[in-house]
């Protein structure tokens, strides 16, 4: 918003609340619950990129001591805190049209989230095979301690922190203090699924896979009393840029960039809510986190995995009807599309026209003798 000194809007608080209006579609009921819930995937998906490179932006300059103001008036501090502010609230608005909204009637209708303490017998046995057979063997843990440098984790991927009892009868490697509560990570956001299908009677219901891996995490520590193990997700800053007007050597510039955007500092920290004081306040040390860099999760994390769920087959009622892609009236389909763009240029509008005219061009240019290359321009190839 405006400050009462200038007519300019901040532009990252604008941008938030352009975010806010894809949010309010979640919220609509006169959308079907499914298209919804495809809102708030975009939402967060939104999220992700704004705080990798405009709050990351930020950061850069607030630590460079930057006290510029933009055209709105606003600082590098004051906006972050400003930005900070409208986050946390965007959060809460989310998980509640999540949990309030959208889940319930969702439920209602046979497509459902399980709680792990309700998971049936049957269920119970699926999760344990799945778990056994294709989570356990490709995780593993990575014991943390206090004198050793916090372990790389991966942008945007999903993470356990595990908290374990003291190991004051010396068993344990890790060099801690008696009595001190030792802790590891467990990556596993590279994993190909989110979600485990669970066997259901006329509808379908799934389990994160974080809560499959609490359900059992005592068979990555056995012999160890566990005492939490909560999810969590970090955002790391990707605002760098690339000098290429005076890069001598343009392939290592950029190779040393992308090696910045993976190591970039963590500038928000996504948990779940249930975390203990002792096992946040670890992370926010290790992670160099501030408090107001925090955001305490009340449901799953990372919204933007339930994208996929939409795709499930069935369900049309919690769907929008299909919207085929039309065929261009400007292409003739029985000549060859070399013919077509003889007689004239054609401007196909995606996704409302079909791209069987571009897979066509594609097809006969590749079996063309007298085709040399075929080049396209890509666009946010990122």
């Amino acid at each position: 918003m405006a400050n009462k000194t200038t007519n300019y809007f901040n532009r990252e608080l604008s941008w938030l609340e352009f975010n806010q209006r894809v949010l309010d579609e979640a919220h609509d009921s006169e959308i079907p619950l499914l298209e919804r819930l495809k809102f708030l995937a975009i939402t967060s998906s939104n999220l992700d990129e704004f705080f990798m490179v405009r709050v990351g932006g930020l950061h850069l300059l607030q630590a460079s001591g930057n006290k510029k103001a933009d055209p709105s008036g606003m600082t590098p501090r004051e906006t972050l805190d400003a930005v900070s502010l409208r986050a946390h609230q965007m959060m809460v608005e989310q998980y509640r049209c999540l949990l309030e909204e959208i889940e319930p009637p969702l439920a209602a209708a046979g497509f459902q989230r399980v709680n792990p303490q309700e998971l049936s017998d049957s269920q119970r046995r699926i999760v344990e095979h799945v778990f056994r057979d294709e989570i356990y063997p490709v995780l593993t843990p990575m014991a943390v301690t206090s004198d050793m440098e916090f372990p790389y984790l991966v942008n945007h991927t999903l993470n356990l922190v595990v908290r374990l009892a003291p190991d004051d009868k010396g068993k344990g490697k890790e060099k801690n203090k008696p009595g001190e509560d030792r802790f590891a990570i467990i990556p596993f956001g590279r994993t190909e699924f989110r979600f485990i299908t669970l066997p259901s009677e006329g509808g379908y219901q799934y389990l994160p896979m974080e809560d499959a891996i609490c359900l059992f995490i005592e068979q990555y520590f056995q012999g160890e009393h566990v005492l939490e193990s909560i999810p969590f997700r970090v955002t790391k800053n990707a605002d760098v840029s690339l000098q290429d007007e005076f890069a001598s050597d343009l392939l290592h510039q950029m190779e040393d960039m992308l090696d910045q955007r993976k190591q970039g500092d963590c500038i928000r920290l996504e948990i779940a809510e249930s975390v203990s004081v002792e096992t946040l306040e670890f992370l926010e040390q290790g992670l160099g986190v501030l408090d107001e860099n925090v955001y305490r999760i009340p449901g799953p994390l990372d919204l933007t995995a339930f994208m996929r769920l939409t795709e499930i087959s069935g369900f049309d009622a919690q769907k929008d009807a299909s919207w085929p892609p039309q065929p261009p009236p400007e292409v003739n389909p029985r000549i060859s599309m070399f013919e077509n763009i003889t007689h004239q240029d054609i401007l196909l509008c995606h996704p409302y026209e079909s791209f069987e005219p571009v897979v066509r061009l594609v097809e006969e240019a590749a079996v063309d003798p007298d085709v040399l290359a075929i080049k396209q321009i890509l666009y946010r190839t990122s």
